[in-house]
């Protein structure tokens, strides 16, 4: 009798840990989906993610948290995926704090810190969208975006 419960047990136990599994996995998933990907890289250019640091190549991903710093002969282009460019200067450095870019549930949020240096921004769908999620912030100022061009300095 306790034979037969265990194995009428088993593969719900089983589904069970499936469930639970997959629901880790699309959670790991989307907690490190790139907010960006890297464009064009050129001199000396760096990525910070945690205690790690990484030299980026076209294609890589940036992600929330992740800390762009450029050389001063180094420059970064980015392309966030609903289209908004930065374009990272030498001698900058360039936090993506949050962003999320989800249409279907009107779930928006650009959130990036430029420390120092300079950078161009060109916006996209998110700030169509949603102008007033956007935000470029430096030491001396916060920028409200409202779906337009421009330069940014930060000394």
């Amino acid at each position: 009798m306790r034979i037969t419960r265990l194995f009428a047990c088993v593969p719900l136990a089983r589904l069970a840990l499936l469930t639970v599994a997959l629901v880790l996995c699309a959670s790991v998933t989307r907690a490190e989906a790139p907010a960006a990907n890297f464009r064009t890289v050129s001199g000396a250019v760096t990525v910070q993610r945690g205690a790690a640091t990484s030299v980026p190549a076209p294609g890589d991903p940036l992600l929330v948290g992740d800390i762009l710093r450029t050389g001063p002969d180094g420059k970064a282009g980015v392309s966030f995926q609903d289209g908004t460019r930065i374009a990272v200067g030498p001698g900058s450095e360039l936090t993506v704090q949050s962003y999320r870019f989800v249409p279907l549930e009107k779930d928006y949020d650009f959130d990036v810190y430029m420390q120092r240096g300079e950078a161009a921004y060109s916006s996209g769908r998110l700030a169509k969208l949603a102008p007033e999620a956007v935000k470029v912030r430096t030491p001396q100022a916060a920028v409200g975006v409202r779906g337009t061009r421009f330069l940014i300095r930060a000394e």
